[in-house]
């Protein structure tokens, strides 16, 4: 597991898919909490489908899970060309522990390994609009004027519809090189049904 120095306590960041089943049962109950699901948390601990490779990253406090943030990432097809996009997702902090730049720093520490990895070629994902600004502060996120949809399904899921903010960041050179057709597009995320990033 890799960790990354900040003051007193260190971001950890490995695969998800090497995490213990009691450290992702933790991370299920947190977002259940952040989130105010409804109904029990899933003791089902696989959080993220393998085949989205995600990289895991947490601060621990007193042996308890502080905050998490996830990187996962996928092939799309946009205007007939294939990139491999890297998303930011499942931010959250334990509630009582909020206001201690937690959140912040899972986020600053994903980010500078999602843009810093080489695997992929685009950066993206969606946030509540009053969430940009902690994004903005945590690793310097900007909204893009594009709109992502899940699938092409007519009912599927869109960032427009769900009133979210794209935050877009072009990694590669060839994603750069093609950043006119992303301004003002809808991007087809290919994913299954009911998930969104």
């Amino acid at each position: 597991m890799h960790q990354e120095n900040k003051s007193n306590m260190e971001v950890i960041s490995a695969p998800y898919i090497d995490l213990p089943p009691v450290l992702r049962r933790e991370i299920n109950a947190m977002l259940h909490l952040a989130y105010q699901c409804e109904g029990e948390p899933d003791l089902d601990e696989a959080l993220h489908r393998p085949a989205l490779e995600a990289r895991a990253f947490w601060l621990m406090d007193n042996g308890r899970l502080a905050a998490y943030a996830s990187v996962f990432g996928k092939t799309i097809i946009h205007q007939e060309a294939e990139f491999s996009l890297g998303s930011l997702g499942c931010v959250a902090t334990q509630p009582e522990m909020r206001g201690r730049s937690l959140g912040e720093r899972v986020v600053a520490a994903a980010s500078d390994w999602l843009r810093a990895c080489g695997r992929y070629d685009i950066a993206a994902f969606t946030c509540d609009v009053g969430l940009l600004p902690f994004y903005r502060r945590a690793a310097g996120w900007e909204a893009a004027d594009l709109v992502l949809v899940a699938n092409d399904k007519e009912s599927a899921l869109r960032s427009d519809a769900l009133g979210k903010v794209v935050v877009l960041e072009l990694l590669s050179g060839r994603a750069r090189a093609a950043e006119a057709s992303f301004r003002g597009a809808a991007v087809n995320l290919d994913l299954p049904p009911g998930e969104f990033i």
